[in-house]
């Protein structure tokens, strides 16, 4: 990945970064690392705004993507999908991505058999970064594990019925042996889809 390609999904991922940290991500100075934010403005990629001051007296610069970024993420199938739903009703559409979602487990269960919780979750976020979510996996509150999906191939078919989420829920639920709860929504506006892992306790018998 370049350095603007890698701007552009650290964007992505947080839905804003100052200089600072966009530097620190590249490794680069924060000249360098303007250089590359300019080019990516020049292109119309990447709007800035004045953000809260970060120390007394020195204003920082938030940067964030524009609407015509979306091209440069992955977003197969999004027409085929956004027709589906037009044609297809509640009970079908629901049909579809079940089977859809028991395909994908029948390919990922393979793959993290044997592997402990959270070398489990970590492959997951790298089988379904290969599906097109850019998935990170996190540490959130209190040690809990986080999925994160800062992308959706079919977003707007998500935020319209929910049918693929709710399959998307129970398969994760399925494959790690946890509790799986999404805490945001890309569809409700939110920067990413993140569901909140909790390994399930083995009972002592």
């Amino acid at each position: 990945m370049d350095r603007k390609q890698d701007v552009l999904a650290l964007l992505k991922a947080r839905g804003s970064a100052g200089l600072a940290d966009i530097a620190g991500h590249l490794g680069v100075s924060k000249q360098g690392a303007l250089r590359h934010l300019d080019a990516l403005r020049a292109r119309g990629l990447v709007e800035v705004s004045a953000g809260e001051h970060q120390r007394p007296g020195r204003p920082g610069n938030v940067y964030r993507l524009t609407a015509s970024a979306d091209q440069y993420f992955p977003s197969g199938h999004r027409a085929l999908a956004g027709e589906l739903v037009e044609f297809m009703d509640e009970d079908e559409l629901e049909r579809f991505f079940a089977a859809r979602a028991r395909r994908l487990e029948a390919g990922y269960g393979p793959r993290l058999a044997g592997l402990g919780f959270e070398e489990r979750v970590r492959e997951l976020a790298r089988l379904t970064s290969e599906q097109g979510h850019m998935s990170e996996l996190v540490e959130g509150p209190q040690g809990r594990l986080q999925l994160r999906h800062c992308n959706c191939p079919i977003q707007d078919v998500a935020a319209r019925g929910g049918h693929p989420c709710r399959q998307e829920e129970a398969t994760y639920r399925r494959l790690l042996g946890a509790t799986v709860a999404r805490s945001s929504w890309l569809g409700a506006g939110d920067s990413s889809c993140t569901y909140d892992i909790t390994a399930e306790r083995k009972e002592i018998g």
